[in-house]
C-alpha cells in the first residue's frame, strides 16, 4: 500500500537530483555571466612616429602576469587599427614589433581607454666610395689562395661618454660599384668613417666629410641620409719595412698598422715572409701603432687566425712616417699577458666581494680587442665573485670587457677599457641587479595626456623603446632596466596633438641608471608641447 498523499520512492529520489542539476546549471551560467562581464576589449591604433601614417601588419603580443600563454597575439589592419577581444581585467605587458622599426614595450590596464602607439623607424645612411677619376673602390681584393690583400670598409662610430673618443659600433664592406648602405640605425648620433688598405692609391683613414671635423648624423627616427660619399685621392706615400726575430724558422706573423686616434680598424695589414721580413707599401705620412701577432695558422675574410699548435707571441711599437721611407723596424715578440679576471659589483669596496642580489655566483667574462691587431681572437672564461681566475695568452693591448650568462634580472655594467699593455692588471667585470625609474611629470599641462619614452643610449644592438603611461598625478615608472645610459622624454599622447614621441634625440634628457636601486626623476611638461 502507498501512504495517503505520498509519493513513491522512485519519484522522491528524482526530485533532489533534478534540483541539483538545475542549481548547477544556474551556477555555471552565473560564473559564465561573471566572466563575460569581466572580459573587456582593448582597441587602438599604431602609426609611424615621424609621419603619423598608419602602420599595417604590426604585431602586438599581450602578456598577463602569472600566465604563460599569450593573452592575445594580433596584427594591425590597413588603417593601423587593432582590437584585442575578451581580455580579463588586469595589468598587461604589450610588445609591439614591425620589421625596420624599433619595437615598443609598455604596460596597460584593462579596461582602459583606446591606445595610440607610435613606432620609430630605423635610420639609413648610404653612399658610394670612388677614386678621384670616378671609378668605384672595391670592397675586397683577393690574392690566389683566398687571402685578402686589399680592402675598404665603412665603420659607424659613436662618441664614448667621458673620453669623447670615437668607438665603432658597426662595420660593413663595400658592395658592388663601391656602394654601401647602413639601414638599421636606432636613435642616436653617428659619425661615418672609411678605412681602406692595399689599394692602388695605398692605404688611409678618413671620416666624413674630413677627419679633423667629422659630421655627426642625428637619427631620431626615419632619417634617410643619402649620397654620403667618399673620394679616395692619391697622395704622398712611403713604405715601412723591417724584420721580426722568429723564434722558429718559417713562422708567419700577422702585422697591422693602426691610427692611434682612430683605432677602429687596421689601416694596413700584411704577413711576414719566411725569414721574418715584412713590408708595408703606400703608407701616408703619420704616426702609427704597429701590431705583431703569431704564429699564424690561417686567415678569414679580413683578419688572420692564430695557430693552435704554438703558444701565441705578440709585439707592438710606435712608428712615425715623415717624408721618407721607414726601414729597419725591429719588433721583439714575447709571450702574451696574463690577467686575473673576476666578477664585481659597482660600489663594493671588498675584493673579492659578495654576490649581488639577483645575480648568479658565476658568469662568462669575455675580452674583445679594442685595438686593430688584425687577428681573429676570442678570449673568454668562467669567472666568479669569490675567486679570481687567470686568463692567459692575451695580447698586450686594450680590451672591452663584457659578461654573459647572468640570467634574468642581472646585467653587465659598462666600464672603461682595460689596458694590458703595461704592468699586469686585474680585469673586473662589473655586474649589478636591474635598475628602475620612479618618475613624476610636473608642470601646467594635464599630465595624464602625456606619454614617457625611454630609449637605451648604449651602443649595443637596437633595443625596444619602453613606454610609460602616467597616472592622474603624473607618476610613472620603469622596472627591470639594464644598468647604463638612457634617453628619456615626455610627449603629448593624444592623436590630435600630432606630437612625435622621439622628436629630436639630441634634446632628450640623458640619464645614468645604476643597478639595484631606483632612480628618481622629475620631467617638466607644458601645455604647449612635450617635456625634456
Amino acid at each position: 500500500m502507498r501512504p495517503s498523499g505520498g509519493l513513491d520512492e522512485s519519484r522522491r529520489l528524482v526530485c533532489p537530483v533534478g534540483s541539483y542539476a538545475f542549481g548547477a546549471a544556474v551556477l555555471v551560467l552565473a560564473v559564465f555571466a561573471v566572466r563575460v562581464a569581466d572580459a573587456q576589449d582593448l582597441e587602438g591604433r599604431v602609426v609611424e612616429d615621424s609621419s603619423g601614417n598608419p602602420l599595417a601588419s604590426v604585431e602586438l603580443k599581450f602578456h598577463k602576469a602569472g600566465m604563460r600563454e599569450l593573452a592575445a597575439d594580433l596584427e594591425t589592419d590597413r588603417e593601423g587599427r587593432f582590437r584585442a577581444l575578451g581580455l580579463p581585467a588586469g595589468e598587461y605587458t604589450v610588445e609591439v614589433a614591425k620589421a625596420n622599426y624599433i619595437g615598443d614595450i609598455l604596460k596597460v590596464t584593462v579596461p582602459g581607454a583606446p591606445l595610440l602607439l607610435r613606432l620609430v623607424r630605423f635610420g639609413v645612411i648610404s653612399g658610394q666610395v670612388r677614386y678621384s677619376e670616378g671609378t668605384p673602390v672595391e670592397g675586397r681584393v683577393v690574392a690566389s689562395g683566398g687571402r685578402t690583400i686589399g680592402s675598404a670598409r665603412i665603420a659607424v662610430l659613436v662618441k664614448q661618454p667621458g673620453s669623447g673618443q670615437l668607438k665603432p659600433v658597426r662595420q660593413v664592406a663595400l658592395e658592388e660599384a663601391g656602394k654601401y648602405r647602413i639601414f638599421d640605425l636606432p636613435p642616436g648620433q653617428y659619425a661615418i668613417g672609411l678605412w681602406y688598405a692595399g689599394r692602388k692609391v695605398g692605404s688611409g683613414v678618413m671620416l666624413h666629410p674630413d677627419s679633423a671635423h667629422p659630421r655627426f648624423f642625428t637619427i631620431s627616427g626615419g632619417e634617410d641620409y643619402r649620397n654620403i660619399d667618399f673620394l679616395v685621392m692619391p697622395g704622398t706615400a712611403y713604405s715601412v719595412s723591417g724584420q721580426i726575430d722568429l723564434p722558429k724558422p718559417r713562422m708567419r706573423f700577422a702585422l697591422s698598422l693602426g691610427v692611434p686616434e682612430q683605432p677602429a680598424l687596421p689601416m694596413a695589414q700584411t704577413l711576414t715572409e719566411e725569414d721574418g721580413t715584412f713590408l708595408f707599401e703606400k703608407i701616408p705620412p703619420g704616426t702609427y701603432d704597429l701590431f705583431v701577432a703569431g704564429p699564424v695558422g690561417g686567415y678569414g675574410a679580413f683578419d688572420s687566425v692564430l695557430s693552435n699548435d704554438s703558444e701565441p707571441l705578440f709585439g707592438r711599437t710606435r712608428v712615425s712616417v715623415v717624408a721618407q721611407n721607414v726601414g729597419g723596424v725591429a719588433v721583439p715578440v714575447s709571450a702574451g699577458k696574463s690577467a686575473e679576471v673576476f666578477l664585481h659589483a659597482p660600489g663594493n669596496g671588498v675584493i673579492p666581494g659578495p654576490v649581488p642580489d639577483g645575480c648568479p655566483p658565476g658568469a662568462t667574462v669575455s675580452l674583445q680587442l679594442a685595438e686593430p691587431w688584425g687577428i681573429q681572437a676570442n678570449y673568454n672564461m668562467q669567472a666568479s665573485f669569490a675567486h679570481p681566475q687567470v686568463m692567459k695568452n692575451l695580447p698586450p693591448g686594450r680590451f672591452n670587457v663584457s659578461a654573459s650568462g647572468l640570467g634574468a634580472g642581472c646585467y653587465h655594467v659598462d666600464q672603461p677599457v682595460v689596458d694590458l699593455s703595461g704592468a699586469p692588471a686585474a680585469v673586473m667585470a662589473l655586474v649589478a641587479p636591474a635598475g628602475s625609474i620612479l618618475g613624476t611629470l610636473r608642470g601646467t599641462a594635464a599630465v595624464k595626456d602625456f606619454v614617457v619614452v625611454l630609449l637605451d643610449a648604449g651602443d649595443s644592438e637596437p633595443a625596444a623603446a619602453q613606454i610609460a603611461l602616467p597616472d592622474a598625478q603624473g607618476h610613472f615608472g620603469f622596472e627591470g632596466l639594464r644598468p647604463g645610459r638612457y634617453r628619456i622624454s615626455a610627449q603629448p599622447a593624444a592623436e590630435a596633438a600630432r606630437a612625435r614621441w622621439v622628436d629630436d634625440v639630441a634634446h632628450m634628457v640623458e640619464i645614468e641608471i645604476p643597478g639595484g636601486v631606483p632612480t628618481d626623476i622629475d620631467l617638466p611638461v607644458s601645455a604647449k608641447g612635450g617635456g625634456r
